[in-house]
């Protein structure tokens, strides 16, 4: 119900309710062309002069131009509602993407993640057309119905209410359905594995093997969806007849009421097709009551609550106690005693404490898989630590969010993607208002900007898909400019001299740190440059 509530809060009144408005005045338009076509059928049986049939002839054009009208606003209201939606829950599943990617539990999840963000969008979108506005406008049909019989039949009343409810709550009831992705687990695992394994399958003659193991969760994963359609169809079958029974009841029940003269014979038929038009209305509540509980889980995953905002006693508790650096002056950036693993019982850093001081210009050295672009991602924020606190200037990570952590870093990561377009437009994505003279600058500190100059259009040259039409060194100097460019307090590298001969590796450090040295910057950097330690002030080794 929270989900619902936050996602109602989505939708402007303003826009809301005209186009709920809008669909009901539609729905009457329909029921009163019914009613006022029964009407006239009935009535011309008993052969009446021309002129006394001339009214319902009248009102039958009329609520046949109003139902049109107004089912045409209904269209356009619901559908600006729901687009205008759509956007605000687009930016939500960027902003939860950025908050959590990388994943922890490798690519795979990843693609899982993602999925669930954009097909829960796309549900959620459909949330405003289809799950929201039918069972509302059938509860306002359901009253007006329900008050409308009440005096003639109160027992019919009450039958109308209750179906309405069994139309809402028997999809519920009767359809426990599993998310799609939980149904098809099987199935993606060994299809994911094939695909994977498919040459080492090969090469042992395991082929035939694998094939069956995947038909064999093929047609698992089929069963499944066949046994839910089917289930479906005896539910909408089952609700078809309870909404047949209910009329022939309800026509049962006003026959007295004829009798009696509470109505006339022309009355009782206009109310036999405006009460089959009503219930007719009922068609669309089971999709839409399972269409809550999809909506419901979408809402779980794009708008979560209180992201890195809510933490446990246990942590604060561990950062209470916490103490700073002992020396004089404090530190920028303070690590203690922090530990991560990507798996449990298998950690990665473990008890690790540092401290880096303004402009103390720190390396940070380590075998391969000891853990340096781990580290980085942490200072990132791009994974939260596992215990221990991280702080700038004495403020912990905790108490600020990610993207506020990460505005404290220009940073150029190992494998970080560029946009196949322009160098201009690269800066431009990260820097929105950046000047093409600091542009110019960042690829001058970073050794790059008589490459670009050679180019046949400068700065407007396309770099083809992730910079293809780059160097090695070359990309790896574009994305130490893009970090230059940031104008951060923290500059973190990981390999900038990566695919540069010494002198020119040299020439970067000692214009990188000129230029920090100027703006009262700090270098963090991963390498295994050993020369280049001899121009930091601190070697962090892992």
């Amino acid at each position: 119900m929270t989900e619902i509530l936050r996602l109602m809060r989505l939708a402007s009144p303003a826009k809301g309710l005209p186009a709920l408005l809008a669909a009901f005045l539609a729905v009457l338009s329909g029921l009163s062309l019914i009613g006022a076509a029964a009407w006239i059928i009935a009535s011309a049986a008993l052969a009446p002069p021309l002129s006394a049939l001339t009214l319902g002839i009248t009102c039958v054009r009329a609520c046949g131009v109003s139902r049109a009208v107004f089912r045409y606003l209904d269209r356009l209201l619901s559908h600006r509602l729901a687009f205008a939606c759509y956007e605000k829950l687009q930016l939500a599943t960027y902003r939860q993407s950025v908050e959590k990617l990388p994943l922890r539990e490798g690519t795979m999840r990843e693609g899982e993640f993602l999925h669930d963000l954009l097909t829960g969008c796309e549900t959620l979108r459909d949330f405003y057309l289809r799950t929201v506005p039918p069972p509302l406008l059938a509860g306002l049909l359901t009253l007006l119905t329900s008050l409308s019989l009440l005096p003639l039949s109160a027992l019919g009343a009450g039958l109308v209410a209750a179906l309405y409810l069994l139309h809402l709550s028997l999809p519920h009831l009767m359809l426990k359905e599993e998310h799609l992705r939980t149904e098809s687990a099987a199935y993606r695992s060994a299809l994911l594995n094939l695909v994977d394994g498919r040459t080492e399958l090969h090469l042992a003659g395991a082929v035939p093997h694998a094939h069956r193991t995947l038909d064999s969760a093929a047609q698992i994963f089929q069963r499944k969806q066949d046994e839910k359609l089917q289930k479906r169809e005896w539910l909408f079958t089952l609700l078809d007849t309870l909404r047949v029974s209910l009329w022939v009841t309800l026509m049962l029940l006003l026959l007295p009421s004829v009798q009696t003269g509470a109505i006339s014979g022309i009355e009782y038929a206009v109310w036999a097709l405006v009460l089959e038009t009503a219930l007719a209305e009922y068609r669309t509540l089971p999709a839409a009551a399972l269409g809550t509980t999809a909506a419901i889980q979408a809402a779980a995953n794009i708008l979560p609550k209180g992201i890195h905002r809510a933490q446990s006693n246990e942590v604060q508790a561990k950062e209470a106690a916490i103490q700073p650096c002992t020396e004089n002056d404090a530190p920028i950036l303070e690590a203690q005693n922090i530990s991560f693993g990507y798996q449990k019982n298998l950690p990665v850093l473990k008890d690790l404490s540092f401290c880096i001081r303004r402009g103390e210009h720190t390396a940070i050295i380590g075998e391969s898989g000891a853990g340096k672009t781990t580290l980085a991602s942490l200072l990132l924020r791009l994974w939260e630590v596992d215990s221990g606190t991280i702080r700038f200037n004495g403020t912990a990570y905790t108490a600020l969010t990610a993207d506020a952590v990460r505005s404290l870093f220009g940073a150029a990561l190992q494998g970080s993607y560029l946009f196949r377009t322009s160098v201009r437009a690269n800066f431009l994505r990260l820097h929105e208002e950046i000047t093409e003279t600091a542009i110019w600058q960042a690829l001058e500190t970073a050794q790059l900007a008589d490459v670009v100059q050679a180019l046949p259009q400068g700065l407007d040259e396309p770099l083809g898909e992730n910079a293809s039409r780059l160097s090695g060194g070359q990309r790896s100097r574009l994305l130490t400019a893009l970090a230059l460019a940031a104008d951060a307090p923290l500059l973190l590298l990981d390999e900038p001299t990566a695919g540069l001969d010494a002198a020119r590796g040299a020439k970067l450090l000692t214009a990188i740190l000129a230029e920090l040295d100027k703006r009262g910057g700090t270098l963090i950097v991963i390498t295994h440059d050993l020369p280049l330690l001899e121009r930091m002030n601190q070697v962090i080794s892992l």
